[in-house]
């Protein structure tokens, strides 16, 4: 997955443009995914706190997709 396209996220839904990538447990731990994924300097621990480990295996499945 190439994490510097262009991603929206609403209600915790992440899109591709108009291609669903996978529903987070809430909209805090798809943003906190995002930015783990993206490497984003200013992650911080609270951000991390929102992430399930559902939310882990669905940012895993995301990145392992090709398209």
């Amino acid at each position: 997955m190439d994490w510097t396209r262009e991603l929206d996220i609403t209600d915790g839904v992440m899109y591709a443009g108009p291609r669903w990538l996978g529903s987070f447990s809430s909209h805090a731990a798809a943003l906190a995914g995002l930015r783990l994924m993206r490497g984003d300097d200013g992650l911080v621990a609270g951000d991390c706190k929102a992430l399930t480990a559902d939310d882990l295996d669905l940012l895993e499945a995301i990145d392992a997709d090709e398209e």
